[in-house]
């Protein structure tokens, strides 16, 4: 942890599960499927002989400084570019087309 080696804390047993909780609703069929994240819940569990201080600091920072988290909570602009069969594939002109 990069953080606690910066604040000079050596936590030990140091255990994170992450658990999203995802929908789908729509219809691939019909076109308009689509998946949403419902919730995610992050779970921290560690020993430590700091001061309660001392474990929130490195809590509230390692939380802060994590980049998927901050992806999530301030979310940064996306872009899809898809290559098909080593060219460039314009989506928007290829759905006009129809199937077939």
């Amino acid at each position: 942890m990069q953080v606690a080696r910066a604040l000079h804390i050596e936590p030990k047993n140091v255990r994170i599960t992450i658990t999203a909780r995802y929908s789908r609703e729509g219809s691939v069929i019909a076109g308009n499927a689509r998946t949403l994240c419902d919730s995610i819940k992050t779970e921290l569990s560690l020993d430590s002989d700091e001061p309660p201080g001392r474990v929130a600091q490195l809590i509230k920072m390692a939380e802060a400084t994590c980049f998927t988290l901050t992806a999530l909570r301030n979310p940064s602009p996306v872009a899809l570019e898809a290559i098909v069969n080593g060219q460039s594939f314009d989506l928007e002109k290829a759905g006009s087309a129809g199937p077939g």
